[in-house]
């Protein structure tokens, strides 16, 4: 056997047969950092009572931390190896359900509740920046140097692919209330309710019975 065939590229099923371990772990840890994203904004606005501002606030603080927190992850992932950067962001991302979790029991002082859901939504964006850079690292680390596109592209899709798989914010779903608000405001007014143009859109989006022969 010539010294070329010896150093030929894995192909790529050897290559994600070898990754598929790590890639359900981001998998499943993308798709629990992401399942309360369609209630935050809910709970902040109603639950809490907090304007726009501070839902935004809540919700892209996560994002930022992840920003933020990255180079840290490849320091760490670099100096105390890729399976501890995994299982440090895999902690830490437990420790900001800890703190969701908390900050419902603050829920009559807005004001704590809120901070201690911003606490724990910056811990979530860290955790997501050492689970994902410690995971390609990972990956790279057990699979040849020809296949560095490939691990990326590998151990990247999870993350996607969970993004995909959250359920739809619940402000979203259309319900009997929901709906009713979604119609004109001069069809929901009261004083609307006994005026020409209001029976007259009633009537016309009440279909008529059919007659029987």
């Amino acid at each position: 056997m010539s010294i070329t065939a010896m150093q030929e590229p894995v192909a790529a099923p050897g290559v994600a047969a070898t990754l598929l371990p790590i890639m359900g772990v981001v998998f499943v840890a993308f798709l629990v950092i992401g399942v309360a994203m369609p209630v935050l904004p809910l709970h902040v606005h109603d639950g809490l009572g907090f304007g726009t501002f501070v839902v935004g606030l809540v919700a892209g603080s996560q994002f930022a931390a992840s920003l933020i927190s990255r180079p840290w992850a490849g320091h760490f992932s670099d100096a105390r190896g890729a399976k501890r950067g995994v299982v440090a962001g895999l902690l830490a991302a437990a420790a900001a359900g800890l703190l969701y979790l908390l900050s419902l029991g603050f829920s009559g002082s807005p004001l704590i509740s809120v901070a201690i859901l911003l606490s724990g939504r910056a811990l979530l964006g860290g955790a997501e920046s050492f689970i994902i850079t410690a995971a390609v690292s990972w990956g790279l680390a057990l699979a040849h140097s020809s296949n560095t596109g490939k691990v990326i592209a590998w151990v990247g899709s999870p993350m996607f692919a969970a993004s995909a798989r959250r359920p739809a914010p619940l402000y979203m779903r259309p319900t009997a209330s929901r709906r009713s608000r979604w119609r004109p405001r001069w069809l929901r007014s009261s004083r609307c309710r006994s005026s020409f143009f209001c029976r007259r859109s009633r009537q016309r989006s009440t279909p008529e019975p059919r007659s029987s022969k």
